[in-house]
């Protein structure tokens, strides 16, 4: 029987990766170093295999066909936007089917693909912690931008539903659980059903599928020339600090979060904390390391809320798990 090992949440965003933090002391350090401890102790765990939840950012799945749920089964390629990894990466078949039928079999009904593409909502995360690409995932898109939109209570649901099908999988398989997006930003509208986005955008959003190729230097010219312009972000660092204590107490706060509330004070962006509900519920057990770094540079409160904690935390100059 295979069994869920550890969780790790932790946010994404494009900045990550366009400008890096170059010391500790710079914009993203505090954050970067405790991914790295974080590597550090995910590369002493081993997990045989990791669940991946992140949401898409109408690179993969558009209007044409948009599902709250979304598990990749037979093969899973990275789009490559924002230096992640392109080309075809290493996916757990035979988990990830256990995984499909199993959730099915308690009463969900997410969508299937046997050729799944990935953005930097799934493949930051799971290249950052595991740079050799080289550790079986199973990706599961969480519907976090746009409606469709899963309730936090039924993301939370399905996170336990994938934590029983894992554990009822075939073999000795050590699965690690990953959700991978927030907190607090404002992101650009990935919603068609938003009255306020351009024509041409909503255009795209619904018909897009076949131009993404073609639109995608566009879009990370935009970023990059933000990032060079030293734009900054809306972050709320109280609303991300709350939840995280909120979250430390008692991790079930994730399936009882509010939409309305989390978007009006939060941004829509935090909307993606829906794949911290669905990762922390297939784990179902207490997240006792958290940190966090407000980021107006990468415009997104960045924060972590692990079950896995680093062993030299202390060495590494993380006793304190908040930056001021």
């Amino acid at each position: 029987m295979a069994s869920v090992i550890g969780c790790m949440n932790l946010s994404h965003s494009p900045f990550w990766n366009i400008t890096p933090a170059r010391t500790p002391d710079a914009p993203g350090g505090l954050f970067s170093a405790s991914v790295e401890r974080l590597r550090e102790a995910a590369a002493e765990l081993a997990p045989d295999a990791v669940v991946v939840f992140g949401p898409d950012h109408a690179r993969n799945l558009f209007y044409d066909c948009m599902p709250p749920f979304c598990i990749g089964v037979e093969r899973v390629t990275g789009v490559g936007d924002y230096g992640t990894p392109s080309g075809e990466l290493p996916l757990a078949a035979p988990l990830a089917r256990e995984i499909f039928e199993g959730v099915t079999d308690q009463g969900f009904d997410p969508a299937v693909s046997l050729d799944l593409g990935i953005d930097h909502g799934l493949a930051q995360v799971y290249s950052k912690l595991f740079p050799a690409l080289d550790v079986p995932l199973v990706p599961v898109i969480v519907n976090s931008g746009c409606p469709p939109l899963p309730s936090f209570r039924r993301c939370f649901d399905f996170g336990h539903a994938v934590g029983r099908a894992v554990e009822s999988a075939a073999g000795s398989a050590r699965v690690l659980v990953i959700g991978s997006g927030g907190l607090s930003h404002w992101p650009t509208s990935i919603s068609a059903e938003d009255p306020e986005i351009a024509p041409e955008w909503r255009e795209f959003l619904i018909h897009g599928r076949p131009r993404m190729v073609e639109v995608e230097p566009s879009r990370q010219e935009r970023a990059i020339q933000l990032a060079e312009g030293e734009s900054t972000g809306q972050v709320n660092a109280d609303w991300d600090r709350t939840l995280l204590r909120r979250i430390e107490r008692d991790p079930g706060v994730l399936g009882r979060l509010d939409e309305e509330d989390v978007a009006g004070v939060a941004g829509p962006g935090a909307m993606e904390v829906r794949t911290w509900a669905a990762a922390t519920a297939a784990w179902g057990g207490p997240l006792t390391w958290l940190v966090y770094e407000p980021v107006p540079a990468w415009i997104t409160g960045m924060g972590v809320a692990s079950s896995i904690a680093p062993a030299d935390r202390e060495a590494a100059g993380l006793t304190s798990r908040w930056s001021t």
